[in-house]
């Protein structure tokens, strides 16, 4: 197709399409082809308007962009229940305890009132959030608000994003990279669609990296600490900010090290701040790249350290062979690629801030991985018991990675609609007979 612009006008076409599919698809943990084929839909859309995205017109992105985001605002996301965790945190802090002392199932926290405590993800472990996470969680609480609260202001913090990008890329991509973010189906799903905070500290960390770019190195580190503050990963582009001459590591540190601790007094002072973070490879796992294969060899606490050390090389490698102002966007682009593919938890919503400051420093493969990782971690368990064998061949590989397998999700979810309803629920068992019949 030799006309650009039409090109890009069929690309938007196939990605509204995809996306309209998703949200009209209702609950996709049960009709999990639907996410597979409106999904891959929209890759395909946003793949043939990445090849002509600055033809569009700004204006017409803009209000596809908006539309495209409204129209995930009704629905519950269904391939997550992390927001259960937030309304459960934030309750718990209303309720005047330190959501960091007892797992969800404590007795000690039956006095809190919320209907949806039996569908929370990993009861038996304590809450994994940063502290500027859980103020989050309780300002929204103490609104009255739901999942619509949440949609809502992360949503807010996504079209920040929007701008971030903007203001980091140079003149060159610029407006290839805003367009391309604003259209992407991975941000939009993940945020409006799943309600994740993620985009939060995304947000923070570009805007972070656009100010060091521009010397503005305390008001770098405040929006780095931050951002390390809602979510730990940010952290580790200490290493990039403080090496390759990009920052005055004094005016850096001044604004990094208040922005991080501030958060943190009011939770230590009252008896913890940390909760089950620590515990992520030991605990639980999934999704993770190199820290499941060296798991596979070594006890889970060395290849932790192992992946850590892989990290902190690679990380100061990119540091010194990307230097100076001009090549922050990168340095922080490949050190925060490098990272989600060292972690021992990864979820498909981590690769957001590899894919937007991709966008920005225009480097394709965090992009691409970023747009492609909710596949496994849709097909990983996710099958009825009774699937036909086609739909099993998918995911025998991932079955092997009990963070993602989601079948313990449908009894939880099947147990509280019993004890809120008496309806029968879907669990494998019934939607193997519903296929069957």
């Amino acid at each position: 197709m030799k006309r650009p612009r039409l090109r890009a006008y069929l690309g938007l076409g196939l990605l509204a399409a995809g996306l309209c599919g998703l949200a009209l698809s209702g609950d996709l943990i049960v009709h999990i082809e639907r996410f597979i084929a409106f999904y891959g839909l929209s890759l395909a859309g946003f793949a043939l308007l990445a090849t002509a995205a600055a033809t569009l017109p700004l204006r017409g992105v803009l209000v596809a962009a908006v539309v495209l985001r409204v129209i995930f605002l009704p629905g519950t996301p269904s391939l997550t229940d992390d927001f259960y965790r937030y309304q459960w945190d934030g309750r718990v802090q209303q309720a005047g305890i330190d959501p960091y002392l007892y797992v969800p199932n404590d007795p000690r926290l039956d006095r809190v009132g919320y209907a949806g405590r039996a569908l929370i993800n990993h009861p038996h472990l304590k809450t994994v959030y940063p502290p500027l996470a859980e103020a989050t969680f309780f300002g929204v609480a103490a609104a009255g608000g739901g999942v619509l609260a949440f949609k809502l202001l992360f949503g807010a913090f996504d079209l920040l994003t929007a701008a971030a990008v903007c203001w980091l890329a140079d003149a060159k991509r610029r407006r290839q990279a805003t367009v391309l973010y604003l259209l992407c189906p991975a941000v939009i799903v993940q945020t409006w669609g799943a309600a994740h905070l993620e985009i939060v500290a995304v947000s923070l960390v570009v805007l972070a990296a656009a100010a060091l770019l521009r010397g503005r190195d305390w008001q770098a580190g405040v929006l780095l600490g931050l951002a390390a503050a809602f979510k730990v990963t940010p952290a580790a582009l200490l290493v990039p900010a403080l090496l390759g001459g990009r920052a005055k590591p004094a005016r850096f540190l001044a604004g990094f090290v208040p922005a991080l601790v501030v958060p943190y007094l009011p939770y230590l002072l009252r008896g913890g701040a940390f909760g089950s973070l620590f515990e992520g490879g030991s605990a639980w796992t999934g999704g993770a790249l190199l820290f499941s294969l060296l798991a596979e060899i070594v006890d889970a606490q060395v290849a932790r350290l192992l992946c850590l050390a892989v990290f902190l090389c690679g990380a100061v490698w990119i540091a010194r062979s990307l230097q100076g102002r001009a090549r922050t966007a990168p340095a922080f682009a490949w050190t925060m690629t490098l990272l989600t593919f060292c972690l021992p938890v990864v979820h498909a919503w981590y690769w957001l801030a590899p894919l937007a400051l991709g966008l920005a420093a225009g480097i394709w493969l965090p992009v691409v991985l970023g747009l492609v990782a909710p596949f496994p971690e849709a097909l990983a368990g996710r099958w009825p018991a009774q699937a036909p064998p086609w739909r099993q061949l998918a995911v025998v590989a991932w079955r092997r990675l009990p963070a993602l397998d989601p079948r313990r999700r449908l009894e939880r979810r099947a147990g509280a609609e019993v004890a809120a309803t008496g309806a029968v629920p879907h669990t494998e068992e019934t939607m193997g007979l519903r296929e069957r019949i």
